[in-house]
């Protein structure tokens, strides 16, 4: 069987392993715009701080280990699933018995002037690569980041770190609206504009401008901002270019049944290409994170290697690490009762519905975060646990850990 997988991200990579775990004699290719070796999306703001290496969640000779062949800087530009064939944009045409599209996504505004040169983003490695060559080669010394969500929030802790003075721009009132409630938001800014990073809220943005590329922004306002660079991180869009003519479904994302594959016979898709259902309400629409990347691409490795297997559903968590004192915030942000204690910059919230945890925010003491994401999937009843929630010392008692089951 011949299986190509378009794109080495981690959907990508946990696909190639299971589908090798499967089958030892599937002929796997694996196609990539990017120059490099697998990598961990996550480690890269570490890696420029610290110099973390890349390639600590898979060995630098991963595709010779696996059994694939690994094709980096190729660009996929149309997909003919009546052939059973990708056609390269240098005029190749590739073969495949079954494809797993995991092309994942890109930063963007929905900005006048967002198409313009000059504007960054921190999406793939290719990416912030270029974008911190700028910074140490001394031509980047200001950046103004258009929003203020999770990606945008790792930019600015980024180039600040790096010596950049950097505006951060938001429309809304609080930074990282889609995660943090009112109260986490807040010791998040704090903590940003205590790292000098001057976070503006309440402020919109209606269009990037320049000379033949992007110089400044104009706010609603009208006022004028300028910087050495500047950086769309208000959302994330998947790369859906290649699906044309294909007859693929795609909405926001690519639709998916419960096995991953699309609405084309032998082509599966997965990461943060794929439209996928929340797993505690089952609503649909791009969950861009990592972990759920991995989990997708399990699944439609599985799936492709010939095991029927159904996937559950994306998570819906993020987590800051570089603020100072970790941040981290999963499911709900509202429910019909809430628990919740604050000591400074020290907070635990959490969010119930009909005795079962629906969402939690952490600032300060993340340890039992793994516990409590445990007992909100597995929509456990919480009612002999709510004295104990807000404890520090919760989980080292036989009880808690009785009640949750797959950590006893």
């Amino acid at each position: 069987m011949k299986i190509l997988i378009i794109g080495a991200g981690p959907a990508g990579v946990a696909a190639a392993e299971t589908v090798r775990t499967f089958d030892r004699q599937a002929e796997m290719t694996m196609l990539t715009d990017e120059p490099y070796q697998p990598y961990s999306p996550p480690a890269m703001a570490d890696h420029f701080i610290n110099g973390t290496d890349l390639h600590f969640w898979r060995p630098a000779d991963w595709a010779e280990q696996t059994g694939v062949e690994y094709r980096k800087g190729v660009k996929v530009e149309s997909i003919d699933p009546g052939t059973h064939q990708v056609r390269l944009l240098d005029g190749e045409k590739i073969h495949y018995d079954r494809m797993l599209i995991a092309c994942g996504a890109r930063l963007y505004a929905p900005v006048q002037g967002a198409d313009l040169p000059g504007i960054y983003n921190f999406k793939s490695l290719s990416a912030a690569e270029n974008l911190v060559s700028k910074v140490r080669t001394g031509y980047a010394n200001s950046a103004i980041i258009v929003g203020a969500g999770f990606i945008g929030m790792e930019i600015a802790l980024l180039l600040q770190e790096l010596g950049v003075k950097v505006t951060q721009v938001e429309m809304l009132d609080q930074v990282m609206a889609s995660m943090l409630d009112a109260d986490t938001a807040r010791i998040a800014v704090r903590l940003m504009r205590t790292r000098g990073i001057d976070v503006r809220l309440n402020t919109k943005v209606v269009a990037f401008y320049g000379n033949g590329k992007a110089e400044a922004v104009k706010l609603e306002s009208g006022e004028e901002l300028k910087a050495d660079v500047l950086i769309a991180a208000t959302g994330v869009m998947p790369n859906l270019e290649l699906l044309h003519g294909s007859g693929i479904d795609a909405h926001r994302g690519i639709r998916v049944d419960e096995h991953l594959q699309t609405s084309v016979p032998d082509i599966f898709a997965a990461g943060d290409c794929i439209e996928s259902p929340y797993r505690m309400t089952g609503e649909k629409y791009v969950h861009a994170i990592f972990p759920n990347a991995v989990e997708q691409g399990r699944v439609a490795g599985m799936n492709m290697a010939g095991y029927t297997m159904t996937y559950e559903g994306a998570d819906r968590m993020n987590s800051l690490k570089h603020l100072g004192i970790p941040i981290m915030a999963a499911g709900e942000k509202q429910g019909e009762r809430v628990l919740h204690e604050q000591r400074g910059d020290q907070l635990k919230t959490f969010y119930l519905i009909d005795s079962r945890l629906v969402g939690f925010q952490l600032a300060g003491d993340i340890k039992n975060a793994g516990i409590y994401h445990a007992l909100m999937t597995q929509k456990y009843d919480v009612s002999e646990l709510e004295s104990q929630l807000l404890n520090p010392n919760f989980g080292e008692g036989m009880l808690t850990w009785k009640a949750i089951g797959a950590y006893a």
